[in-house]
Parts: C-alpha cells; structure tokens; sequence
C-alpha cells in the first residue's frame, strides 16, 4: 500500500513537472510565433526593424564615462533610429496627417543629426561619472526591452499607419527619457539646449500623435 501511495506521488510530481513543461513550452511557442508573424510582415518590420538596428548600436558604444561625450555618441545613434522610421513613413504610409507630420520631423530631426555628429567631434572624455553610466544604461536596457516586447506581441498590426504612431510614441520616449537623464550630469552648453529642446519638441510630438490617432 505504502508502494502504491508512493507511486502516486511520483506520477503527481512528474505531472506538474509535465504540466510547468508544456506551459513553458506553450508561452515560447506563442512568442515565436509573434516574433515570426513580425518578420514576415513589412508593416511590422519595416518600421521595428531600423529602430531594434538603433538600440543594438548604442549597446555596443563602449561608454567612457563621460556624460557629454556619451551622450553625444548616443543621442546621434537615437536619432538616426528615428530618421529612419519616418522615412518609412512618408515612403509607404497612408495616413495623410500622418505622412505629413513625417515630413515635417525629418528636417529637424536631420538637424540634429548633423549637431550631434558636429558636437562629438569636438568632445573627448574626460570625467567619467559612474552615476550616469548606469542611470542611461538602464534607460536603454528599457529601451531593447520595449522593443524586443513590442515585436513579440500583439501591440503590433498589419496596419503600417498605426504602428508608425506606436513606435513613433515609444521613441520619443525614450528620447525625453535619455535626455531627462544627461541633464542631470551633463555640461556641454550645446548639449544641454540639445536635450532641453528634445524633450519639449518630444512631448510636443506625442501629444501630437495622440490628438492624430483619436
């Protein structure tokens, strides 16, 4: 008896392993069937796919410490991530408000490319602040999340339109929150009015967006 009793709680254990097993299985499945669904379509991938191409070059910058210097090499990698999106916008969009919202960004976003490219050649580190390293490396360790989440889900659909306003929202974002971030131990005169009027034009933007999308 004692034999039986124990055989049953063994089947009972392998059961709930079994079951945690084919729940763990169940959830990867799912999120690769996202992840596929994704890749295979342009109004998805087209537009996730410059920015994830961003995230992953500014995980790689070998930070030095220096919050201007830093910031300076990752506020360009960030905007050319959103030079590209609303090139996709203007290029396959359909969204009349949208598209022309588009076109009026690039310009200023283009601008802030060549300030940026123009303000880090002038820079070379030189006091390097823990704090800011790993307050912006958390910010852009969300940042690959969101994105990584956002391709693996529903938030996405085969409407490019919507998606754009989706994106476009997250971005800029993370944009205020980047620059929210180098304001609290950057220097660099240029940089700063950079960052002040990124996160004015940003929040500017989303409301924008919001009003657009109603």
């Amino acid at each position: 008896m004692k034999t039986f009793q124990s055989n049953l709680s063994l089947w009972a254990i392998a059961a709930l392993l079994a079951g945690g097993s084919l729940t763990a299985c169940a959830q990867a499945t799912t999120g690769s069937t996202a992840a596929t669904s994704t890749a295979s379509d342009p109004a998805k991938a087209t537009l996730l796919t410059p920015l994830q191409q961003s995230v992953t070059k500014i995980k790689k910058l070998v930070a030095t410490g220096d919050p201007d210097f830093d910031y300076s090499f990752q506020a360009k990698l960030h905007a050319q991530g959103v030079q590209d999106l609303l090139k996709q916008e203007i290029q396959s969009g359909k969204d009349t408000a949208l598209i022309k919202m588009a076109k009026t960004m690039l310009p200023t976003v283009d601008a802030d490319v060549t300030l940026l490219d123009g303000t880090m050649r002038q820079l070379k580190p030189t006091r390097p602040n823990q704090a800011y390293t790993q307050a912006q490396g958390r910010n852009i360790e969300a940042m690959s999340l969101k994105l990584q989440q956002t391709g693996s889900s529903d938030k996405l659909t085969s409407n490019l339109d919507k998606n754009f306003s989706t994106l476009l929202m997250d971005q800029r974002q993370d944009a205020i929150d980047m620059a929210t971030t180098y304001l609290k131990y950057g220097n660099n005169a240029t940089l700063k009015t950079y960052a002040q009027g990124l996160i004015d034009k940003s929040t500017q933007q989303i409301a924008q967006i919001k009003a657009t999308i109603k």
